[in-house]
């Protein structure tokens, strides 16, 4: 048990090194957009890295041999990112797309084709070079980019599969979907209210400097004057 334990150990720490590393970059970069006064696309960073036994489960229901779990599991270490908006969550794809300290070789957009339950996200699996005492060590990692309302049904979603062990009521699944189906339409209309305030932004803009330019006609009378 003891030689058991040491090995998880060791077999984790690289995944856990990566979350620890990743939490810090992204609440970097959002504190960067927050510096040069810009709206960040980054709302809420976290992470989490799997459990023994959530491995073990998912290579047995996924027909995974044991000695490949590092290349067969891409979710080991996973780092979810929280948006308010649909486009954001595309702002911060293209954020980590132009990383150079990771390699993003596999994109599931389940925000344009959700899942049959209603799941809606965005994930990108990347190859990640871990740097441990023992130098580069590669292991696959996973980010979800989700909307505040995505995470709300994702959360529920996830605590009820644990609760009726992956084999939710059919009433139940029905409601999901359906309330998945809300949950797009409020992103939907939350995406049209921030194009409503950009428009009155831009006009109040207008305003202003219409505002400015009578102002200076009328100085300019003043001095004539």
């Amino acid at each position: 048990m003891i030689n058991e334990n040491l090995y998880w150990q060791s077999f984790l720490l690289p995944y856990e090194l990566a979350v620890g590393g990743f939490i810090i970059k992204l609440e970097s970069m959002r504190k960067e957009f927050i510096l040069k006064n810009q709206s960040s696309p980054i709302e809420i960073v976290s992470g989490r890295v799997k459990s023994v036994s959530s491995i073990l489960e998912k290579a047995e229901r996924l027909n995974i041999d044991f000695n490949h779990i590092p290349e067969g599991i891409y979710d080991i270490a996973g780092i979810r990112v929280t948006c308010r908006y649909i486009e954001d969550v595309y702002k911060v794809a293209e954020l980590l797309k132009s990383r150079k300290d990771i390699d993003i070789f596999l994109v599931k957009d389940y925000i344009k084709d959700p899942k049959p339950s209603g799941y809606r996200s965005l994930h990108l699996i990347a190859r990640y070079n871990v740097e441990t005492v023992d130098g580069r060590m590669p292991i696959n990692m996973e980010f979800q980019i989700r909307t505040h309302a995505m995470h709300l049904w994702a959360s529920i979603e996830h605590t009820l599969k644990y609760k009726y062990y992956r084999q939710i009521p059919e009433g139940i699944q029905t409601r999901l979907v359906q309330a998945s189906k809300i949950v797009a339409e409020l992103d939907e209309e939350m995406t049209k209210i921030k194009q409503a305030m950009s428009e009155a932004s831009v006009e109040k803009v207008r305003e202003d400097e219409a505002s400015l330019e009578e102002m200076d006609v009328f100085l300019n009378s003043l001095k004539k004057w």
